[in-house]
């Protein structure tokens, strides 16, 4: 929720720092949308104006809309109603010259006779104190090109899912809000009463008469200062040897947490890969929690250790993952470390080979229905127990959302059920009973009752708020590791691999002031600093695996170069070559301790819409070392990305 449209516009300017005090001009639309436009542009440091929109309705029905213009002669008329030939050159022509007078009383109003701010060869930022369906902000972004706007940047507090289809004609969308179930703008507000045209005239009144700062802007002699830090701090990244001294160090401590920027960089993986291989064979390694499915991986992991399926390869092993998206573990880089583990494991004897685990909560079902097969064999009393569990969830047709929605609407879940389950499990595996073959048949039964628990929760709760659900599923990921640590014993080591947003300690992003918690921050609680060590990655450009929305098929999209004053834009200026940046080398240094905004890709990508996945970072408290990785490639999938019959829904830090 916003307070008001004037705290709305500091949230939002915050989105948008990286154009403060350029050429850029703020435009709002009226009404609503200039109160908020005017604290950017006080915010940012650039003039204010307005940028109007009139509809052109269709004869008889106007509120129909056949077209819509704007001042300078600016025109979008729809070719599939104008087309259709029932409506005559001779009407429209009649419509617009109407609404065209009403449009130049309207900006003769509001300017109070100064001029429009010239947009030729300026990026144009459009505000709007929210966007419902994307209709007159389409437009908006086609006059102000039309006007010579150079880039147009389209910003609102709060915008439907829906209507971001609408904006394709924006370089550029930022908002602080995405709800999944949007209904209105006012509903994510506290006060939203109406603006009039005094305001209006008002705001852009005292805009005009600010004073503003000359546009060309010395440099920030902090900036100087970082880029002797890291020159003084990097060492090359050229081959497996220059990893030696990263791998030494982190060797040292019991968590070795190494992340990744995207769920879909080929580099990221590879020299993941490289360092956990060579973190094994200095020994101590006996396992490998990823951001993945506990039953996926357990199958993977069975394989890894001789154990079944020998006849298989890792492309086989990986054909088996059946939840989106596929491509983050069934990919080239995957299948190459998987069958070098399984190669290694085998010439180790039992007790020194490395096992793979999933960590992540999201296999309620696929949970529930391997504890219910085990206990059918190995316990048949607790069967009835099991089942009352799975026919709670049954009519919800195994889709995580209509269960979420339904226990936010009736006060009611399936939570007592699986209580009693997890309970009926722990009775039996707490001590020796049949069905067991090992050690690691015990931990997968009582992990898939743990994981089927948590899931519930997970999706009960996931539509009421981005905060609670992440971190249900990160101090989830984070008990899993433990779980694995204790299992393979006090003296052993544990590798995690997950995304930099869960793996980089959040109390030194933004995510930690906004109350939520990781995998990096958990472990570093539980265990001390000295025996967790937190590796990130970062790149400036390239290309990168994601998909356009939950659930489709996967695409190779371009990864713009770096947003202006990040991470990524500092170290492509400083660093053209990969690089390895232990911390432990220069603690306190201007770059380790000063805030910016570091780049976190998700599954879901737009490059349009990139700027929104910077995530606010001071990079000597969120990490113990950086792999930096100029220009990166795509991913290679097994296979492509089939439509899920039973989507999920993800949560992720808000800006990402």
């Amino acid at each position: 929720m916003f307070t008001d449209r004037r705290q709305a516009g500091h949230s939002l300017a915050d989105r948008l720092h990286d154009l403060r005090g350029t050429d850029a001009v703020v435009l709002g639309l009226p009404r609503g949308g200039v109160p908020v436009a005017a604290v950017v542009a006080e915010d940012l440091d650039l003039p204010l104006d307005v940028i109007v929109v009139r509809k052109l309705g269709i004869p008889g029905q106007p509120e129909v809309a056949m077209g819509a213009i704007g001042e300078g002669g600016a025109e979008v008329l729809n070719p599939a109603i104008i087309s259709r030939g029932w409506i005559s050159e001779e009407e429209v022509e009649t419509i617009e010259r109407a609404e065209r007078q009403v449009l130049d009383r309207r900006l003769a109003l509001l300017r109070e006779g100064r001029e429009p701010i010239d947009l030729r060869g300026r990026t144009a930022i459009i505000v709007d104190d929210g966007i419902a369906t994307g209709a007159t902000a389409k437009v908006s972004c086609v006059v102000a090109r039309r006007l010579g706007a150079s880039e147009v940047v389209l910003a609102a507090p709060v915008i439907s899912p829906a209507a971001l289809n609408e904006l394709e004609d924006a370089d550029r969308v930022t908002c602080v809000l995405l709800p999944p179930r949007f209904q209105a703008v006012g509903q994510y507000y506290d006060d939203f009463g109406q603006t009039d045209d005094s305001e209006v005239v008002r705001l852009l009144h005292e805009a005009s008469l600010r004073p503003r700062r000359p546009r060309s802007r010395q440099p920030d002699p902090s900036d100087a200062q970082a880029v002797a830090d890291l020159r003084a701090m990097a060492t090359p990244l050229a081959s497996d040897a220059d990893l030696e001294q990263l791998a030494a160090r982190a060797a040292r401590s019991h968590f070795i947490c190494i992340g990744e920027a995207s769920h879909g960089t080929h580099e990221f993986y590879a020299w993941r890969a490289t360092l956990t291989k060579r973190l094994i064979e200095l020994g101590g390694i006996r396992w490998i929690g990823v951001e993945g499915d506990w039953p996926d991986c357990f199958r993977i992991d069975r394989w890894v250790r001789g154990r079944t399926e020998q006849w298989e390869d890792a492309h086989q092993l990986l054909s088996g993952f059946e939840r989106w998206p596929r491509w983050m573990w069934a990919n080239t880089d995957v299948a190459e470390f998987l069958d070098w583990l399984h190669d290694w494991n085998l010439t180790r004897p039992d007790e020194e080979r490395v096992g793979f685990y999933g960590l992540d909560v999201y296999s309620l079902w696929e949970s529930l229905e391997a504890v219910i097969d085990w206990l059918a064999a190995n316990a048949p009393d607790a069967v009835p127990t099991a089942l009352r569990a799975w026919r709670c969830f049954e009519p919800y047709g195994e889709d995580p959302q209509d269960y979420a929605w339904a226990t936010r609407l009736v006060p009611a879940s399936c939570e007592p059920d699986v209580i009693a389950l997890l309970t009926s499990v722990r009775e039996r595996a707490g001590h020796a009973a049949p069905g067991f073959d090992d050690d690691e048949s015990r931990l997968d039964v009582l992990q898939n009752a743990l994981t089927a628990a948590d899931a519930e929760h997970y999706y009960r709760v996931m539509l009421q708020g981005d905060r609670e659900s992440w971190n249900i599923r990160d101090i989830h990921m984070a008990d899993t590791a433990d779980r694995l640590a204790e299992h393979a014993g006090p003296e052993t080591q544990g590798i995690v691999w997950a995304h930099n947003t869960h793996v980089g300690d959040a109390r030194g992003t933004t995510m930690g002031n906004d109350g939520m918690v990781n995998i990096g921050e958990l472990l570093r609680e539980r265990h001390g600093l000295d025996e967790v060590y937190l590796i990130g990655f970062a790149s400036r450009g390239g290309t990168v695996l994601a998909s356009r929305s939950w659930g489709s098929t996967e695409t190779v999209y371009p990864l713009p170069m770096a947003q202006t004053g990040s991470h990524e834009d500092l170290l492509g200026r400083t660093l053209p070559e990969a690089a390895v940046l232990q911390f432990s080398s220069a603690p306190g240094t201007e770059w380790l301790t000063r805030q910016r905004g570091h780049r976190a890709v998700g599954v879901v990508y737009d490059p349009r819409r990139e700027s929104g996945n910077y995530v606010p970072t001071v990079m000597g408290r969120r990490y113990d070392a950086l792999l930096w990785i100029p220009q990166t490639t795509a991913l290679t999938p097994l296979s492509h990305e089939p439509r899920p019959e039973s989507p999920e829904l993800e949560t992720e830090p808000s800006g990402f």
